[in-house]
């Protein structure tokens, strides 16, 4: 057939009934083909402007100058912040005046299959319907809080790894979670209960593929007892993925940084010489001070033993037990933000302890620092600093609105009225909601 007898034909689906247009070159289509893409475009047109949110007033926290100003005007657009600054009436108009907008928060070391009760042991053999319940509840707690992306640094089996589809499938309102899988520990390590057990570099290097084959976004190492040669194996392996490398370290943390990895967890008497050597290899801090706050004031309640709650008191009263931290953070080490939650007494929607205890010991001298660890800090550790962590246009839409001047009191961080993830309410007057599939397909996933 001579090419300009061929015919174009137009299909436009629409309530389960096909619509065609047969035409030749530059015929028109039917009235009928028109009206409907009319109603379509018209239609794509409302559901889009339906999502559009415009915030005014109030102050904003602006993340890398680390500071407070007031609120120019936000409009969030499908997953991203479209706009900053001299703004109209777009979509959903919410006025922040007397109210706070900060950037959505990083909690970068949790256990989501935990709930805070002290037999981890116990929870950790729970059969597979009742650790879903808690990894349900776990991320429901952590979106209250305002946080909008989570590091589940192990806990039991691959919960972690259920836990960021769910969370990207729509199936429940929670953070973006980011997940090592399984923690790798030696024979009778650290809860060992509910890791990979590795020994010896070869079983290391094996347990280390199979985590990231299992999809883990970082290795998460004990490397208690670990031989360098056992510890290097594991970074290696990692990096030649393209794997980050997490560990708790404690006194082996000496061994960690001459391994090789990226990140140390939980607080460390640090000698001048390994703070120098931690500062030189670009290795961040995630100091988690959360266990030994919260224990020691709550642990009663939670019906924790009081030999641990007398011990966590001991070490809270001893100041100079964190002045490696202080040493670390005065010599120019990175720090990100994160609260052990899921370990005894730290229940996900606690941050503001780990706040408070950060500025107490004299970590941080600014409250505006602390809320620097967990937002655009936090967003460099996990190498996402270009698509969230602050306020900008064309950043993804994790936000967050504070029922009060955050400026003047920080534990307005506790009230909690909205929160974004990616664009998608997942807060609404501080109770978590289902969120709308619509969203799912419409939006793609900023943060994936």
């Amino acid at each position: 057939m001579p090419r300009r007898d061929r015919l174009r034909v137009v299909a436009w689906r629409a309530r389960g009934r096909r619509w065609a247009c047969a035409r030749r070159p530059g015929s028109r289509p039917s009235g009928h083909t028109r009206r409907y893409v009319w109603r379509v475009f018209r239609a794509t047109w409302r559901y889009t402007m339906s999502r559009h949110t415009t915030i005014t007033g109030g102050s904003m926290f602006d993340a890398i100058g680390g500071r407070f100003v007031p609120n120019p005007g936000i409009v969030l657009d499908g997953g991203v912040i479209a706009q900053v600054g001299d703004v109209g009436q777009r979509g959903e108009l919410i006025d922040a005046t007397g109210k706070t907008v900060i950037p959505g928060l990083m909690n970068l070391h949790g256990h989501l299959a935990w709930d805070g009760f002290s037999d981890l042991e116990g929870q950790s053999r729970h059969d597979g319907p009742m650790l879903y319940v808690k990894l349900a509840r776990g991320l429901i707690s952590a979106v209250e809080a305002g946080v909008t992306t989570f590091r589940d640094l192990g806990g039991v089996h691959d919960t972690g790894l259920v836990a960021r589809q769910a969370q990207r499938d729509g199936l429940i309102a929670g953070p973006k979670v980011l997940t090592c899988g399984r923690a790798i520990c030696r024979t009778g390590g650290h809860i060992w209960y509910g890791n990979r057990v590795a020994d010896g570099p070869d079983d290391v290097r094996k347990a280390t593929r199979e985590q990231i084959r299992d999809g883990a976004d970082w290795i998460k190492l004990m490397a208690h007892a670990y031989t360098l040669e056992e510890l290097r194996a594991c970074v290696e392996q990692a990096h030649e993925q393209g794997v980050p490398v997490t560990t708790d370290a404690g006194v082996w943390a000496a061994n960690a940084v001459e391994a090789g990895v990226d990140c140390i967890e939980h607080g460390g008497d640090y000698d001048d010489a390994l703070v120098e050597r931690i500062r030189e290899r670009g290795v961040w801090i995630v100091p988690t001070l959360s266990p030994v706050v919260l224990q020691a004031r709550n642990g009663h309640a939670w019906g924790l033993k009081q030999s641990v709650i007398d011990r966590r008191n001991a070490q809270l009263a001893d100041k100079g037990r964190h002045e490696g931290l202080v040493r670390a953070r005065k010599a120019g080490v990175r720090f990100a933000f994160g609260t052990d939650s899921g370990s005894p007494v730290v229940p996900h929607d606690a941050i503001l302890a780990e706040m408070q205890q950060l500025l107490e010991f004299g970590v941080f001298e600014r409250e505006a620092e602390v809320l620097q660890a967990a937002t655009i800090r936090g967003a460099e550790l996990i190498g996402q600093e270009e698509r969230t962590g602050s306020l900008e246009a064309g950043k993804a839409a994790d936000v967050v609105l504070l029922a009060g001047d955050l400026a003047a009191d920080l534990s307005v961080i506790e009230r909690v009225e909205r929160v974004w993830v990616d664009g998608r309410p997942m807060v609404v007057d501080g109770a978590a909601r289902r969120p709308d599939p619509r969203d799912f397909r419409t939006f793609s996933n900023v943060g994936a």
